[in-house]
Parts: structure tokens; C-alpha cells; sequence
């Protein structure tokens, strides 16, 4: 898109003067998904002269809008539909407001979605975890490991000294990445492992400090914490032989050639893992160890992602710097992520946190290390209640995190499971509407310098600072994860079942895992509403893996997606003798009563022509009863009287397929 904002590249927070604020600066848009076919998406009726430009991106693989819009409608119109997205499909788009004089007055970003298919394929984790933690935090590192890849994850743990240097840290983390064949898609540090410095943040420099104060207005200059260093995998481009700065206040932003820290204010190459840290060494306010803090931390993880901690799907923006564009982060994304009748503006961040729940929260103000003006304190987040999850902060000082009791890493040790300092720059989330992760938000803003319109404020687009505080891979919306998977081959088929999830979930999805390549493939069409499943397509004799997870369709402001929770497994040594690799599936039968009090009638249709296998087994897989019918047969009876009352499930298998029911014994 040619178009500009017409806004003002702000050096410094003292600036008062502004030509929009960050509300008018968004266009908070939403989407519906329409039937089997279609997406509509939605904003505001503002019913001015101008027009929407809708831009819509063929593929997240490749940045590119094109350069002309995909649609174009009135200002008098509130949404634009979109009837070439089918089912199972998901597209991002931006609708850009433009004024009558051809100025681009607003942007909104959103990936919308029809019943978006659950992703299949999955990829490594690092866990780059400090060294001081391998005993006392062993148990909470074992289930976060777990959860990660109960959720598809394959997990390699790093570990790292709090003394050692970052170029062996990084050097570790590269190799692991290489020998994992480059499929490592995020990074997640624990503790205090050492943090990278660099830049040339300064008036003289390349940029200035991200929050504007340069020599004279705070001296926050020199080189800031990057840890996008240990995320960039091409391992070229980071220097350090040309930037001497010593202006900073402190000595830690004295950044001289050689000294460990790097000379890149601006990230030299294009960010490959997505990157998200935990470090509460200094956050002495809370009067507990950094050790018990992330033991906390990891169990409140563990709560979340498993579905047993839930919050009000709700969001508030806490806005003191109202001349600035900075809450533009919290308005563009939240109108994708939340109910716009549940995101509110006039409610005060902390009060409103200690008193309710809340999924998303932002505020800005003046800041310092350690407050932030019309917010709070680090020492509020230790005295008060805090509800929340996912909360943005914006304001002087604090994106300048690695110092004792810093502001954006205090929510954490509360109750929230990830923090950022977003509108320095603009921050983009708003995919995980449908499903996907925080740590691809930071991922793309961080790798962003103008496909997204990234705030301009104080060239800190594309900077070595932006960091994500907590879990990368924390999505929005979690359920149950499936226990207790059992299978048994038999019969040339491999019978499945499990327990059942408790929670609001809409059935389960079964797959057969390619455990080399971390390939999941779908075994049902359609969701299984049952706890057990017959796969009659396996043909090969050996040792196979299933997995079977919860399933959900959810409907958000970014239209509608599966969401699944975690896996439970469970590994089959299955033998076969079947020749045909086609399955049929041409049995029927009827059973009544249904529920009995000890005997069943069954009628079979399609029998006419082979012997059948009568199987009636436990739901631990227990078989209780065995028989054979023979061919021509149609009806006969089950007796269960000497049985334990409960449910059974019931197999009839031969040549022309195989039926599984599930009946009741009273």
C-alpha cells in the first residue's frame, strides 16, 4: 500500500502534541464466518466521505498485499464479505479507512477464518533453561516439557550457567537447531541465563533510545538487553569493533568495541525462532527467591494450557498517554481477539484486575524502571490481587528489562503468563484469534519494519529491544488434554480407547503419528463423539504410535477454528494379514434394548457371505465375551447378565468391515 499515515515521528514521551491518538489510529475490525463458504468481515459504522481498501494476503509465507486492494466499498459501509474462503480455510487481511484527500486515517489488521483446520504438523522446541535450576525446578520443567509435547512439540532441554559467555550460549542453541534438521520453530528461556546487550541507542547512534530519552533527557542510551540474538540463526551480521558509547547512566548500556556487547541497534537478519523468556533474578519487591518464582510461574503455565485455570474472555485498555499512538496495540488487537462489547476504556487497569478477570489488559503512562503514571507499581503487583493472563505496558524505562523489580516482568510474577512493551513498536497477535501462539506475534514484530504499519515512533520498528516476557507457545483458548489411551491389535484392526475429557469440548480427533518426522495424520472425518475408535485403514505390520486429542470449534472475533488440547498417547505392536488396501465398510446392525439389563438382540445387515467375530470388551479393553457367527446369519443375542454393571463396547468384524457400538448394562 502507497498510502501514509499522516503522523509524527515522536523523539521523546515530553511531546505533547499529537495528529491522532491511538483509538482513531486503529480500525478495529472483527470477522464472522458465513455457512460453508465465506467470511465477513466487520467494523465500525463511521459513515464518512471516503472509502475501505481491503488488502487480503495469499499466504503467511510471504509478505506480500499487493499493489492494488482486493476490494474497495464506501465510507458509508461497516464490512465487506469474502465468499472465495471455503471451509477449513484462514486468510489475513487489512482494511485501510482513506479520507476523501487520500490519506490512509486508520488500518486494521486480522487473520480470519471458516472452521479453520487444527494444524498437523508440528515442530522443535529449545528450552534453554539456567543451570541453577536443574534440581529445585526438575518437577515443574518435567510437566512443562510434557505439556509441550503432549501439544506436538519436540522438546530438546538446553542448559546454561549464569556466567557464561552469550557467543557459547549461542553457539549451543545453533547446534541443537542444525541437528534438529532446522525444524526448531521456538525458543523458550528460563531463569536468569545470561542476556545479550546491544545497539547504539543514541542522538548520535543509529536510533535513539526506544523511549525517546537520549543524552540530557534520562541518558538511556548505549546498548539495550537483545535477546533476539540467541534467535537469529544465520549466526552472521552481529559485530562488536564499532560502537563506542558511554553516555548511558548506567554502566551496563557502555557498550565499547570488544567488550561482549554488539554494535546492532537495528536486527541484522531476519529472526528465525520464536523467542520468549522468563527471568525474575532481582524482582526482590515479592520477598521470594527467583527460583520460587518460576516454580510458580510454571505451575500457573501448567493450569493454563491444560484448561483448568479459566478467566473472563474479556479486555480493558488503561490509556494515560492519549496524545500518542502507543494503545493503538491494544485497540488493533483486541477487536480481533475479544467481544467488542467486552473490551473497555474506562476502567482503571488495576483496580479493575484486583476485582475481576480479565484475558487481555493494556496501559500506558509516563514510566519509570518500576511504575508507570495512571498504572501502578511493581509494589502493586506484590500487595494487590492481579486476574490476568496476557497484559501489554507501554511507557519510559521499562522495555529496558534486565534490572531489579522491573516493571514489565512484575505481572508475571503475579498471575499474568506473558507481558511486552507494546507500542515502541506496535505489536501484531492478532492470529492467535484463531488458535495460533503468542511467540508468532513476537516473531513477526520483530522481523517487521513496514509490511505492518509499525507506530513510527522512535525508529523502534525492527530493533534489537522488542522482546516477549513469558511462554512462547501460550495460546488463548486451551482444553482438557486426553489420558489414558489404550489400543489393542486384533483382527487386522487396531481398536482405540480412552477416558473422557470433562470441559465444553465437542468430541475427539484420533491421528497416527509419524514419531520421525512429527507428522500427525487424521484418521476420522468427522469428530468422534465416543471414547473409542476402530482404525481399519493400518495394512502394515509394526509398531505405531496414535495419539487422540479433544476437539473443539471455536468462534471468535476472527471468525471460527478447531482448537484441540493435548494428546495422550499410546504405541501398538499391530499385525495384519490383510491383502486389500481398500477398506469396506458395508456392515450395519441394530441393537435393542439399549440400554439391557442383561441381554441384547442384534441384528446385522450385509451378512451374507463370510463369518463374523463377536468382540465385547471393557472400556479399559478387557474382553469379557467372545463368538463367531456364522455366515448368513443376521440376529442373535449377547448375554451380560453375570457381568458388572456399566458400559461395554461392543466390536462385529469381517470381511465386509467392521461396526463398534457402545452398550449400557443396567
Amino acid at each position: 500500500m502507497k498510502h501514509k499515515f499522516l503522523l509524527l515521528i515522536l523523539l521523546t514521551f515530553s511531546i505533547s502534541s499529537y495528529s491522532q491518538t491511538g483509538k482513531n489510529q486503529a480500525l478495529m475490525i472483527n470477522s464472522t464466518a458465513i455457512g460453508a463458504n465465506g467470511i465477513r468481515i466487520n467494523w465500525p459504522q463511521l459513515n464518512f466521505n471516503g472509502r475501505y481498501e481491503i488488502y487480503k494476503r495469499a499466504s503467511l509465507s510471504t509478505e506480500e498485499w499487493g499493489t492494488l486492494p482486493y476490494a474497495t466499498v464506501a465510507g458509508n459501509t461497516n464490512g465487506f464479505t469474502d465468499s472465495l474462503v471455503k471451509e477449513g480455510e484462514a486468510f489475513e487481511y487489512t482494511v485501510a479507512k482513506i479520507s476523501a484527500s487520500n490519506a490512509t486515517d486508520g488500518l486494521g489488521y486480522i487473520y480470519a477464518g471458516n472452521k479453520l483446520k487444527e494444524p498437523r504438523v508440528f515442530d522443535g522446541l529449545i528450552l534453554l533453561i539456567d543451570s541453577n535450576f536443574i534440581i529445585p525446578v526438575a518437577a515443574q520443567i518435567q510437566q512443562l516439557v510434557n505439556n509441550l509435547k503432549n501439544e506436538g512439540y519436540k522438546v530438546v532441554v538446553v542448559y546454561a550457567g549464569r556466567k557464561e559467555n552469550v557467543i557459547n550460549i549461542k553457539n549451543r542453541i545453533t547446534s541443537t537447531y542444525t541437528s534438529l534438521n532446522r525444524k526448531v520453530k521456538s525458543l523458550f528461556i528460563i531463569g536468569h541465563v545470561p542476556v545479550p546487550y546491544s545497539g547504539f541507542f543514541s542522538s548520535l547512534g543509529e536510533a535513539p533510545p526506544p523511549d525517546g530519552h537520549v543524552e540530557g533527557s534520562g541518558n538511556h542510551t548505549g546498548a539495550w538487553p537483545a535477546d533476539v540474538y540467541y534467535a537469529d540463526m544465520i549466526n552472521t551480521g552481529w559485530t562488536d569493533n564499532n560502537v563506542t558509547c558511554t553516555t548511558g547512566t548506567q554502566t551496563r548500556h557502555h557498550n565499547l568495541p570488544d567488550d561482549g556487547k554488539f554494535d546492532q541497534t537495528k536486527i541484522p537478519n531476519y529472526i528465525d525462532l520464536e523467542l520468549g523468556r522468563i527471568d525474575f533474578f532481582g524482582m526482590s519487591s515479592f520477598n521470594k527467591s527467583d527460583t520460587l518464582l518460576t516454580i510458580n510461574y510454571l505451575n500457573r503455565n501448567n493450569n493454563w494450557r491444560t484448561g483448568k485455570t479459566q478467566v473472563i474472555e474479556r479486555a480493558l485498555i488503561d490509556d494515560n498517554f492519549t496524545s500518542l499512538n502507543l494503545s493503538s496495540t491494544g485497540y488493533n488487537n483486541f477487536s480481533t481477539l475479544i467481544k467488542s462489547d467486552s473490551i473497555f476504556n474506562n476502567r482503571d487497569y488495576m483496580v479493575s484486575q484486583k476485582n475481576g478477570s480479565y484475558l487481555w489488559s493494556y496501559g500506558c503512562g509516563a514510566g519509570s524502571y518500576t511504575s508507570c503514571n495512571g498504572i501502578g507499581s511493581t509494589s502493586n503487583f506484590v500487595n494487590d490481587s492481579f486476574n490476568n493472563i496476557f497484559t501489554i505496558l507501554s511507557g519510559s524505562y521499562f522495555g529496558d528489562w534486565d534490572i531489579a523489580n522491573n516493571f514489565l516482568k512484575a505481572p508475571l510474577a503475579q498471575s499474568s503468563l506473558a507481558s511486552f512493551w507494546g507500542g515502541i513498536p506496535k505489536w501484531f497477535v492478532h492470529h492467535m484469534g484463531l488458535g495460533m501462539n503468542i511467540g508468532y506475534g513476537a516473531k513477526i514484530t520483530q522481523n517487521n519494519t513496514n509490511f505492518y504499519f509499525n507506530g513510527g515512533f522512535n525508529s523502534s520498528s525492527n530493533s534489537v529491544h522488542i522482546a516477549l516476557m513469558g511462554d512462547p507457545t501460550l495460546k488463548m483458548r486451551n482444553i482438557g488434554t486426553v489420558n489414558q489411551v489404550n489400543a489393542e491389535s486384533k483382527s487386522n484392526y487396531v481398536f482405540l480407547n480412552w477416558s473422557s475429557v470433562q470441559g465444553n469440548i465437542d468430541g475427539y480427533a484420533i491421528y497416527r503419528v509419524d514419531t520421525i518426522n512429527n507428522i500427525y495424520s487424521k484418521l476420522n472425518v468427522n469428530t468422534v463423539s465416543d471414547t473409542f475408535f476402530v482404525d481399519n485403514q493400518n495394512f502394515n505390520n509394526g509398531t505405531f504410535t496414535y495419539a487422540v486429542k479433544a476437539i473443539k470449534l471455536e468462534t471468535t472475533p476472527s471468525g471460527s477454528y478447531y482448537n484441540t488440547g493435548g494428546a495422550g498417547f499410546v504405541k501398538i505392536n499391530h499385525t495384519t494379514n490383510s491383502i486389500s488396501k481398500v477398506s469396506k465398510n458395508n456392515l450395519d446392525l441394530e441393537i435393542f434394548p439399549n440400554p439391557s439389563n442383561g441381554i441384547f438382540n442384534v441384528k446385522v445387515y450385509n451378512n451374507q457371505s463370510f463369518e463374523s467375530l463377536v468382540s465385547i470388551t471393557e472400556l479399559n479393553g478387557k474382553e469379557v465375551l467372545n463368538l463367531k457367527i456364522e455366515k448368513n446369519r443376521t440376529d442373535f443375542k449377547i448375554d451380560l447378565t453375570n457381568q458388572n454393571k456399566g458400559i461395554y463396547i461392543l466390536n462385529i468384524s469381517n470381511n465386509e468391515g467392521v461396526i463398534v457400538k457402545k452398550i449400557l448394562l443396567f
